[in-house]
C-alpha cells in the first residue's frame, strides 16, 4: 500500500474517532458498537448517525451494490460491439474451429482420429499458397500439442508425420509446433501441465488426444463439466481453441462416457470419423457453423493421411432399399424438407437426430437424393 496517502501514514494513523470503515458501515446498518459505553466516541457517532438513515434502506442499496458488482463483468447488451470470433480451421470455406470455442473429435478405436487430427494440424502449418484437405494455412498459427495415451516414441512418429505434412524436415525443430506427452502422469498432474503449457507458449490452436486422461473417471458429472468449463475459460483467457479427441461407446456414433455428453452440449464443432474399409470418413456430428461436407481419406504406403473419394455405401432396410430412397418413394414423390424427413428416418430406424443427419448427408453424397428449391427429391 502507498504510505504517502493525504493525512498522513496509514500504519500509523488513527481512524476518525477512533471508527474503522467497517464501524462506520455497521453504525449506518443500525448495528451499536460494541463500546457501549455511553462517554465513548463510538457511542457518540452512532447517537449522531441512528437518526440520519434508514437501516433497512441503508441494507439493501449495500446488498444490491454487491450483487450488481458481481453480475457486472458478465452483463451484455444489444449495442455492445463484439466481433465474430476468427476462424482457424476452415475446410472450403466451413468454420471447424475459431478463436474462444472448443470441438471435438470422436471416433471407435483405430478408426484414425490421430491421423485425421495430424491432417489438420499438417494443413495447417504448411507454407502460405498451398492447400490440404481444403483447409488454408495460417501463418501465424501455433500449435500445442497434447498426447495423454502412446509411448514417447509413438509421439514422436505423430509430430515427425505433421512436419511432413506441413512441408517441413521431419527431424528439424519446428518452432511452430510444441509437444507434450503425458501418459505417466496423473491426470490431475496432466491437466495442470496442459494449463502451464498453454499460457507459457500462447498457441492459438491445442490438440489434446485424448481428453479422457485428464480425469479420474469419464463418467463424473463433476469431474466432466469441470474439465470442459476449464477448457473453455482457458479458450477465452488465451483466445485459442482447443480441440480434443475421444473414443465413441462401442457400435455407436456416441462420444463416450458423461465427458463426451458435456462435450456435445458446449463444442463448436464435433466431427466423427468411421472406418469403412480402409478408408476413413469424416462427418460434421454437431456444428454451431455451417456444416462442411463428409470426406474420406485413407493411410498411403508412406504413412501420410490422404483425401480420397467418398466410399459407396447404401443404408438399407431389411428388403434391400435404402431407407430415405423408400420414405420419398412411398410418401413424398413430389419432395420433403430436410428436417421432415430427418424426423422420419428416426422414427423408422430408431437413431438419433444427429446420427439421421448423418446418414441422410451420406445418402445425399452418394448422389441418391437431389435437393433443389428446399426440398430433397430422388434422383431419376
Amino acid at each position: 500500500m502507498d504510505n504517502h496517502n493525504v493525512g498522513g501514514n496509514s500504519a500509523t494513523r488513527t481512524p476518525l474517532l477512533g471508527a474503522s470503515l467497517k464501524e462506520m458501515l455497521d453504525f449506518t446498518s443500525g448495528k451499536a458498537p460494541s463500546d457501549s459505553s455511553a462517554q465513548s466516541p463510538k457511542s457518540e457517532l452512532y447517537e449522531e448517525l441512528k437518526p440520519k438513515y434508514n437501516h433497512e434502506e441503508v441494507r439493501e442499496r449495500i446488498e444490491q451494490n454487491c450483487r450488481y458488482n458481481a453480475i457486472k463483468p458478465h452483463l451484455i447488451d444489444a449495442s455492445a460491439n463484439i466481433p465474430d470470433p476468427i476462424p482457424i480451421i476452415s475446410r472450403y470455406g466451413s468454420v471447424i474451429a475459431s478463436e474462444g470455442n472448443i470441438s471435438a473429435i470422436v471416433g471407435a478405436a483405430k478408426s484414425k482420429k490421430t491421423f485425421l487430427c495430424t491432417a489438420l494440424v499438417g494443413a495447417l502449418l504448411r507454407p502460405s499458397g498451398t492447400v490440404g484437405f481444403g483447409i488454408a494455412p495460417s501463418h501465424k498459427t501455433t500449435v500445442l500439442w497434447v498426447d495423454t495415451e502412446q509411448s514417447a516414441s509413438h509421439v514422436l512418429k505423430v509430430i515427425q508425420r505433421i512436419h511432413r505434412m506441413a512441408g517441413v524436415d521431419e527431424t528439424a525443430p519446428f518452432d511452430r509446433l510444441q509437444t507434450l506427452t503425458l501418459r505417466e502422469v496423473e491426470p490431475k498432474e496432466r491437466f495442470n501441465i496442459l494449463r502451464d503449457a498453454i499460457a507459457y507458449y500462447r498457441p492459438r490452436l491445442v490438440v489434446v488426444d485424448g481428453i479422457s486422461d485428464l480425469m479420474y473417471n469419464s463418467n463424473c458429472i463433476e469431474e466432466s463439466d469441470a474439465v470442459v468449463g476449464e477448457f473453455m475459460a482457458l479458450t477465452t483467457e488465451y483466445n485459442c481453441h482447443i480441440m480434443s479427441v475421444l473414443h465413441t461407446n462401442p457400435n455407436s456414433d456416441k462420444a463416450r462416457g458423461h465427458i463426451g455428453s458435456t462435450l456435445q452440449r458446449k463444442v463448436e464443432t464435433m466431427i466423427y470419423v468411421r472406418k469403412v474399409g480402409e478408408r476413413s470418413v469424416v462427418e460434421p456430428q454437431y456444428c454451431r457453423n455451417e456444416e462442411f461436407a463428409p470426406f474420406a481419406f485413407h493411410v498411403t504406403e508412406e504413412g501420410l493421411p490422404e483425401e480420397c473419394e467418398m466410399p459407396n455405401e447404401h443404408y438399407e432396410n431389411e428388403k434391400g432399399e435404402n431407407v430415405c430412397v423408400k420414405i420419398i418413394r412411398e410418401g413424398y414423390p413430389n419432395g420433403i424438407e430436410r428436417k421432415v424427413l430427418i424426423t422420419k428416418l428416426v422414427d423408422e430406424t430408431n437413431i438419433s437426430r444427429a446420427y439421421a443427419r448423418v446418414k441422410l448427408s451420406r445418402v445425399i453424397a452418394q448422389g441418391l437424393l437431389i435437393e433443389r428449391g428446399g426440398l430433397l427429391y430422388l434422383r431419376n
